[in-house]
């Protein structure tokens, strides 16, 4: 049977308190990824404060938070399958946000490293028991929307990491940024801890078979070729994706002249526009499009992350001080650009998590989310920031500032590479699906 349409969703809620869950998980992991990004939006200010290399931040914006966030990922998921999903968001909530609020009290980078770690550990309890609620929440028919709504987190997150932490580090600095931004968190995890859905727990009488551990989750996930091909696709694209969150605002001041408020400003606009666009409407376009040919649910992402690419070369290519004129407006054009490639960038974020959905039983999906979530962030986040700002240090000599522009236009053709895997995945995901429902 397939575990989407299991009876182990459990009891069907309201369509409002359905959406009302959507809302509140929605804002609460919107509030983690704030958390995660705005570190990148101040590491000018915290390179001055502490007078750390591009090498060092780069460890900073990447391993010392996503060692702990990978190894807490997928304990944390099955805690959430075991016990209680909206337990596990609200202390994780909690958690990150109080090492969050320490980011902006430490006195040196060795501290600012302990407090980053933290947050890794708070955030990796957030989205596969929120992916899992929501899967539980709606039905097929409106699933994949659901979950591209939720997914929008992620570009809400950066928006609010960028422009707000920029635009609060402009009025009462850096420090004051990272206290912030970390205060929601606290009351959004205590609102779902009492208003969240209550599920029984898992006990091995009530899974059939037995229960499972942790890794038969993993080797179910990894055993499903679309799943599996999905998770490399993607994972590959955010060596790429994460290095260009942490390092875009340097390529943003250094190469195009923007002050760190515009470039929090546009980058934030620019990513959230086009990354939440792209989230809702891949969700939309699988609900629609699956019905002709179940390859859509993976076929997307592949389309997505092929038309991405021309747009990130063009990108990193273009001179400093282009313009696009709007009458008397005036947009930069790599603003615009970065629009286009966050739309198709996003395309991914629902069908991937609406195939895990479909292929993986009810009672295991935050476990198969926790897995995704792993497999990405393990190759992509320990991956990117640390290269690009490698790179941009060993091209320092050649380029000046525009060292981080040929950094990141380097690493664009691992989003071709990801966009095969996608492939291979869509021309996959029928037959594991007729296995998933025999």
């Amino acid at each position: 049977m397939n575990g989407a349409d299991s009876s182990e969703d459990g009891e069907r809620h309201s369509g409002v308190y359905a959406v009302y869950i959507l809302v509140l998980l929605l804002a609460i992991n919107t509030f983690s990824y704030a958390d995660r990004f705005v570190f990148s939006i101040l590491i000018p200010d915290i390179k001055e404060a502490f007078g750390a290399s591009d090498s060092t931040l780069g460890l900073l914006g990447g391993p010392a938070f996503m060692i702990s966030f990978v190894l807490f990922t997928l304990p944390l998921a099955r805690l959430g399958d075991r016990w209680s999903r909206r337990g596990v968001v609200a202390i994780s909530a909690t958690v990150w946000s109080f090492a969050s609020a320490a980011c902006g009290i430490v006195g040196s980078i060795a501290q600012m490293s302990i407090a980053r770690v933290m947050v890794g550990v708070g955030e990796a309890g957030a989205m596969p028991s929120s992916q899992a609620m929501v899967s539980g929440l709606f039905s097929e028919r409106r699933r994949s929307t659901a979950l591209g709504i939720l997914s929008a987190a992620s570009q809400l997150g950066v928006v609010t990491g960028l422009a707000g932490g920029a635009a609060i580090a402009a009025i009462w600095g850096w420090k004051m940024a990272f206290i912030a931004l970390s205060l929601p968190g606290i009351a959004l995890g205590l609102l779902i801890w009492l208003t969240g859905p209550k599920q029984a727990p898992v006990t091995p009488a009530v899974t059939t078979g037995g229960d499972t551990s942790m890794w038969q989750s993993v080797k179910l996930f990894l055993g499903t070729p679309s799943l599996r091909n999905i998770a490399l696709g993607v994972g590959i694209f955010n060596i790429f994706g994460y290095a260009g969150i942490t390092w875009l605002p340097a390529y943003f001041t250094r190469s195009h002249g923007l002050t760190v408020l515009e470039t929090g400003t546009w980058l934030g606009m620019g990513s959230a526009i086009g990354g939440v666009l792209g989230a809702v409407t891949s969700g939309m376009l699988v609900d629609k499009l699956r019905h002709r040919d179940e390859a859509w649910q993976l076929r997307i992402p592949a389309i997505g992350l092929f038309g991405s690419v021309p747009l990130l070369a063009a990108m990193f290519l273009l001179p400093g001080g282009a313009e696009v004129r709007f009458g008397n407006f005036h947009v930069p054009g790599v603003v615009m650009l970065l629009l286009l490639t966050s739309y198709l960038g996003a395309l991914w974020t629902a069908p991937a998590y609406g195939a895990i959905a479909r292929l993986i039983p009810a009672r295991e999906r935050a476990q198969a989310v926790g897995v995704f979530v792993v497999i990405l962030n393990l190759i992509g986040s320990v991956l990117g920031p640390p290269l690009a700002g490698l790179a941009s240090d060993i091209l320092t000599p050649m380029f000046a500032h525009d060292s981080m522009r040929y950094s990141l236009l380097s690493l664009t053709v691992l989003v071709f590479v990801g966009a095969i895997f996608a492939l291979f995945a869509a021309r996959s995901f029928k037959a594991d699906l007729a296995r998933a429902q025999g």
